[in-house]
């Protein structure tokens, strides 16, 4: 097993590591974190990074993605 983490950091250009067709090059925007409050305690929740890439027809799309989905270019 991989133990190996991948950290990305805002600005980090990415894609898919997936082998797909016209898998985007997407540019990191920012961690996502989810903030569960149980009574008095708040727990944040690690939700995945989103990123921002055009289309070919040049739409702007945006979508958070798991750490492991994810590779640096």
């Amino acid at each position: 097993m991989n133990d190996n983490k991948q950290f990305f950091l805002p600005g980090d250009v990415v894609t898919l590591r997936q082998d797909i067709p016209n898998k985007p090059t997407m540019i990191v925007v920012k961690k996502i974190t989810k903030t569960i409050r149980t009574g008095n305690v708040k727990n944040d929740f690690f939700q995945g990074i989103l990123c921002r890439w055009f289309t070919t027809a040049g739409e702007l799309q945006e979508a958070i993605w798991n750490t492991k989905d994810l590779i640096k270019l």
